[in-house]
Parts: structure tokens; sequence; C-alpha cells
């Protein structure tokens, strides 16, 4: 069943970074995992009681066989022995039904602890901003969302009940030995400290192994991902050969991973099953010794019977915690690249003071003296400086790297200037929220993106209760409702994965519909029309038209043909303002407006002849 964008799993809203702010900046990561178990007290509390009465008939058998061996079979007692044979099997029975139980809510446990942790770690990534994308593999990511919140849920769910069952029974189990007999339960004990230390050992040994395990399969994701998406490019450049390499010898780099943590593991899993049997030896010899010497006293065959299985109960949870150990290691590097994103603070976040923009908003939008750099000491934008009035459309021209598209991801806050100020209406975006802020400019980018659902859900996708009357009418607008209507499902027509199924054009057109339906008052059009022919050219231009009727806009594009009816037309050139006006008075007076026109139009008319 899916679930509303709102609600969770079990019908409540959903909690967002419930323990993110709780346990923010702890140094023990597998802590603020267990505190993902708090909104879910009671299948908690249902799980460790049926664990302590799992753990409560757990003792009966031992001693339940040590009173068969010498009472019923030592004094041939048939109906005795049935009876207790009836014991044995209920018990068994009892454990079983129990364990079901207790199967069942520790799973369904789990799957609601990886939906939460999943939200928050998305939750998270959501409210970063563009410059961690632009340094992250969009694989590594979603390694971290689904692999490690995979791997984590094991030691929240199983790996906390394994330590509770383990203690108990460790405890409650020695307390017996000992009443049981004080030197055998000494001697069982001898291989425990070096079993403690060979733990130890591993522990710090295995943290490092399995954190270069998550990171090597997060860059085997990475990839992946990246071979799935560029799939035309590496047909197209026949690079299938050397992709398939590439691949390989990642996976090659995981698989040899992954052999130096199974080697770890080979090794001292089998130290452990040696030391805890060996103690076994120990007690029998001892035992054995003990009961040959001191003739017909004690202890009885039975006694040491039921000892070698109390003492089995004992060692198993001693397994339990040496594999707990070893789970822990395994979560805790996932948990560590988990919580690396939800510590990450953004860089840039909502003021205290932050307001919305007052209504109506006019549009007005003013660089003051703007510098802005992507790295330290590699400046793009130098003191840019104009006003953009209310309705007015600016085109930004100039070569490729000027900065212009660099200008209008500031007006959004996707990244922060250095110095200077930007407004819009006499308020500087820093002060405004940034939802509001996002709500009020739209926003059509050269390769524009479609999410992978029908053609309405991507039109209506800037406003989700729109009407099927609404959409049509902005795909009208857009010149997109024609082509549309051809398809066999309309406008259920599924785009495929970013748009596959589409063509450029297309693709531009329900980009322009989209913002249309949006309704903003300011507007960016980022070399919308540099990849399509002259027909479909023609369509976009007259949506476009539409689009900037009484809206402040910004057109960013290469063909110069394109902007020839801008208010004003900015010429970009080495993050500078270098020249400004309207496409006559720059042919007139600029000089590098006036060069690139005419190299363009030298380049349309050798196209003319051809």
């Amino acid at each position: 069943m899916a679930f509303p964008s709102h609600v969770g799993p079990r019908g409540g809203r959903l909690r967002y970074n419930y323990i993110e702010e709780e346990y923010r900046g702890t140094k023990l990561p597998v802590m603020r995992l267990i505190g993902y178990l708090k909104p879910y007290k009671w299948q908690v509390s249902t799980s460790v009681l049926l664990s302590f009465a799992i753990i409560a008939t757990n003792p009966a058998p031992p001693k339940l066989i040590g009173f068969i061996i010498d009472s019923a079979i030592g004094h041939e007692q048939l109906n005795l022995l049935y009876t207790a044979i009836g014991f044995l099997i209920f018990i068994y029975m009892l454990g079983a039904v129990l364990e079901g139980f207790k199967a069942f809510i520790i799973g369904r446990l789990g799957q609601q602890i990886i939906h939460d942790l999943r939200v928050d770690t998305y939750h998270s990534l959501q409210k970063l901003n563009l410059s961690y994308y632009d340094n992250s593999q969009t694989g590594a990511m979603m390694s971290r969302v689904t692999n490690d919140v995979n791997e984590v849920e094991r030691i929240i769910v199983e790996g906390t009940d394994t330590l509770l069952v383990a203690v108990v029974t460790l405890i409650g189990v020695m307390v017996i030995l000992i009443k049981t007999n004080a030197k055998l339960a000494l001697i069982a004990s001898i291989p425990i400290p070096i079993l403690a230390f060979l733990s130890y050992q591993n522990m710090n040994r295995a943290h490092k192994i399995f954190r270069k395990v998550r990171k090597e399969l997060a860059d085997m994701s990475a990839i992946l991902q990246d071979n799935i998406s560029g799939i035309r490019e590496i047909k197209s450049f026949a690079q299938e050969e050397y992709e398939e390499k590439r691949f390989a010898n990642k996976s090659s780099s995981y698989f040899l991973t992954n052999i130096r943590a199974i080697k770890l593991r080979s090794t001292f899993f089998p130290l452990v099953i040696f030391f805890t049997s060996l103690g076994t030896a120990l007690v029998l010899w001892y035992g054995g010794r003990l009961r040959i010497t001191s003739g017909t006293g004690t202890p009885t065959s039975g006694d040491i019977v039921s000892f070698l299985f109390y003492l089995n109960l004992f060692y198993a949870p001693v397994r339990q915690l040496n594999m707990f150990s070893h789970m822990m290691q395994h979560a805790r590097a996932s948990a560590e690249r988990i919580f690396e994103i939800m510590d990450t603070e953004p860089e840039i976040k909502d003021a205290k003071d932050a307001i919305d923009l007052p209504v109506p908003v006019k549009g007005e939008v003013s660089f003051k003296n703007v510098f802005f750099s992507y790295k330290k000491g590699e400046v793009v934008l130098k003191g840019i400086t104009f006003t953009a009035k209310p309705g007015e459309t600016i085109a930004l021209v100039g070569q490729t790297g000027a900065g212009k598209s660099t200008i209008v991801s500031l007006i959004p806050r996707f990244y922060e200037p250095d110095s200077g100020s930007i407004t819009i209406d006499g308020i500087d975006v820093k002060k405004i929220r940034l939802k509001n802020l996002c709500r009020n400019i739209g926003i059509v980018a050269q390769e524009p993106f479609l999410f992978n659902g029908t053609i309405f859900e991507n039109i209506a996708y800037g406003k989700k209760d729109a009407t099927l009357d609404e959409v049509i009418a902005a795909a009208k607008n857009a010149n997109a409702h024609q082509f549309i209507s051809v398809l066999p499902e309309g406008y259920e027509h599924e785009v495929g994965e970013r748009g596959i199924k589409l063509s450029v054009g297309e693709k531009q057109r329900l980009a322009i519909a989209r913002v249309l339906l949006k309704n903003p008052p300011i507007l960016i059009f980022d070399e919308a029309t540099s990849s399509v022919d002259v027909h479909t050219e023609e369509l976009i231009q007259q949506a476009l038209e539409r689009l900037i009727s009484s809206r402040t806009s910004f057109i960013i594009a290469h063909r110069l043909s394109t902007i020839r009816r801008a208010d004003r037309i900015l010429v970009i050139s080495d993050g500078r303002i270098a020249e400004e006006g309207s496409h006559e008075q720059l042919l007139q007076e600029g000089k590098i407006y006036r060069r690139l026109y005419e190299i363009q139009w030298k380049h349309a008319g050798r196209e003319n002849t051809l």
C-alpha cells in the first residue's frame, strides 16, 4: 500500500528528523540509531517481554533431562518417563510459539525503523543546497539511503534484541551454574577472558574494514548510476567495453574488501567456537574426574549432563555477543555515513527573522556590487550591479563561462554571493523565506527535467491541486496541447525517466506549461532554444512571449535572434557587465555584442546556402 506524502505507515504524520535533533553531534552513532526505537515503545516492550518469557523457558529442559536420566531412566519408571517427556515437549512447543510471535513483532518493527530512517535521511538531503549536490555522486547518495539504511536496521532491531537476550541469559545461566556446581562453573569460565580479548581486537579491525566496504559499495553504485543514465553516450561512442572494465574494476575492489572482512570473520569465529568448546571439554574432564574419584557421591551423571546443557546455554550468548560485536561494527560504518548527511548543515537557510514577500509581488530585482566564487580564489562574478524593473525583460548574453547562468542562479538563492546584495521589491533575498522565494520564481532550464510520470503530473508539479482544464489551458499557451492531443493516452501519457519518450522541443514546451501554471511574477529562461529546430524554436518563442507577458523575466540565450525584443540586454564578459542596452543600441555602440551578432549572422548565412 502506498501512503500519502504526509502520513507514515501507522497513519500518523511523518516524523522528520525526530532523532536527528535530539542526538545531533553525539560521537556514538549506535546510540542515535537506538533512539529510533522511542516511537515504538509498545512493540519494543512486547518483544522484550517475549524475550524474557523465552529466556525463562530455557533453563527447564536441561533440568528435566537430568531428572529423566537420574530418576525416570535410572529407576526404570516408565510413567514418570512419559510424564517428564510430555512436559519437555510442551516447553519446547511453548518456546517455538513465543519465538514465532517475537519474530513477527521484530520483523515489523524493523520495517518501521527502515521507513523512518529513509524518510529522515531523504528529508536531510532535501534541505541541502545545490553546492552539496555539485560535489557529490548521485549513486553514492542513493547507496546511503538504501544500502546503508538496510544495514543499520539490523543493529537497531536484531542487534538490540540479541544484546538484551544474550546479557540476561548470560547472567541468569551463570547464577544457575554457580548454584548447580561452583567448581564446575569456575572451570567453565576459564576461556571467557581469552574471548573478551579476542573480541576487543576483532572490533577495532572490523570497523575499519566495514567502513571501507560501505564506501566501495557506494562508489560502485555511483558508477552504475552514471552508466545507466549515460547509456546513450556510452553506445554512441562505442565505449561499452571500457565501461564494463571500469565497473568490473570497481566491483573487484568491492569484492577484495569484502574478502578481507570474510577473512577476519573466518579467523575470529572459529576461535570463538574453539574456546567455548574447550570450556565444555574442561567441564567434562573435571566433572568426570570428580565423579569417578568420588564413587557414588556427587556429581551424578544426570548432574553432569544437566550442567553441560546449561553450559551450552551459557556459551550460546557468549557467541551471540561476539556476533553482535561484528554486526555493530558493520552497522556503525553505515550509521556514520547516514548521520554524515543528517549532520551536514545547509549553507543556505532561512534567517531567524525571515519573511514572505508582500503580496502582490511587483518583481523588481536588483543586484548591487555582487561578487561570487564557486571555489575560494576563483572569482566568477565581479561587482555585478543592475536593476530589473517590474515586468521588464532582461537578456543576458556572452560567451560560455562568462557568468550568465551564475547570475540567475543567485536570484532563487541556489548559491550565496560572497559579497554585495540581491533584492526583490527592496527586500534582501537573504531575508525572504526560501520556499516563498522559490514559489515566486519560475525557471525553464536549458535541459528541462521531467519526472517519470504522466504529462499531467509534470505540468501540474508546481500546482498540485490543478484541474485538468487548468493544465490544458497552460499546455495550449505553451504550444504543447497539439502534440499532447495526438498521443494515445493524451495527458496521461507516461513521459519516461527524464522525459526520454519526448523530443527536446516537447520537453521545453511542457516545462513552459509547468511554469505558466505556477504563474510566478519572476521568470528565468535559460538557453531553452539552443538545441531545437527552427520550427520548434518558433513555437517555443510564441509560448515564451505569452509566458513573459507582465512578468520580470531573465533570458539567457546563445541565439541572439531570440532576444531582439528584450527590453534590455546585458553583455557579460569575464564576470562583469561589459555592455548594456537594447538590441539596436548595442549593434550601433557595442563591440562585444556586435561581434557576437556578426559571427552568428555569418553562420546563419552559410546555413541558408546549404
